[in-house]
């Protein structure tokens, strides 16, 4: 597989969008492609991506999109993903390591972490692939959970989040634990900038919560019976909505 490059242009990132990410993820846990530009071009997402040129004509077939907060120095991988017709061959893993060697070297995050679904509460689908599979695939690489009742926030005020969601963290000094006070600032700077605010929601607290100590376990990907998982009351399923104005507009 070539190596990994930044992405850059709206033409790589909508290419990116249409041919690899909305063939892997649900709707739900998918930005729309023009937001996904704007973020990319803004800086507060980046993205790589792998090209194929064996017909002669480079096609985007792999890529990550990630999420770098500085002050707290972790870095977030909100997409990895092959494109049908690549997948299988190590394609993945050799995605993820040139992937993992460019953020650290861009970076020095204190970690680098993925959003993975937990398979005890996600469906497989032809059409989405196998959370099973994806635990594997993780923990082949090394990955561990962060005890936390993780859930992904919804894109917006009122918007739907998903429930049941692992922090897997994919390279750290210390294979045992993350330090408590910059993991907890992370999630709320996270919920901030999907939801608007941090909701006052039992959800919320319990993440948030989970995080407050020193330090946050790290959970072997066989030993997920030992995870806390971010399951979603109905008054919980979706992100606080924007409060309305006095006279009634938004």
């Amino acid at each position: 597989m070539a190596v990994p490059r930044p992405l850059t242009t709206r033409s790589e990132i909508l290419a990116l969008h249409r041919d690899v990410l909305a063939p892997s993820f649900p709707p739900v846990e998918l930005v729309d492609a023009e937001e996904l530009w704007r973020d990319v071009e803004h800086g507060s997402l980046e993205a790589l991506g792998a090209f194929d040129e064996s017909d002669g004509e480079a096609r985007l077939v792999s890529g990550v999109v990630g999420a770098w907060f500085p002050r707290e120095r972790i870095l977030l991988v909100l997409y990895l993903a092959i494109a049908p017709g690549h997948r299988g061959a190590g394609v993945g893993g050799a995605l993820l390591a040139a992937t993992l060697d460019a953020w650290t070297a861009a970076h020095d995050p204190l970690a680098i972490i993925a959003e993975v679904e937990h398979p005890d509460h996600h469906t497989a689908s032809e059409a989405h692939g196998d959370p099973t599979a994806r635990v594997r695939f993780y923990a082949r690489h090394g990955g561990k959970a962060l005890a936390l009742p993780y859930f992904q926030p919804g894109d917006g005020p009122g918007a739907a989040r998903v429930p049941a969601l692992m922090l897997v963290v994919l390279r750290a000094a210390d294979r045992s634990a993350l330090p408590g006070a910059p993991l907890r600032a992370f999630l709320t700077d996270w919920l901030v900038a999907c939801e608007g605010a941090v909701a006052d929601d039992a959800a919320t607290r319990r993440l948030l919560a989970a995080a407050s100590g020193p330090d946050v376990a790290l959970v072997g990907l066989d030993a997920l019976d030992q995870l806390p998982v971010g399951t979603l009351a109905e008054a919980e399923a979706s992100a606080p909505a924007a409060p309305s104005a006095p006279d009634g507009s938004r």
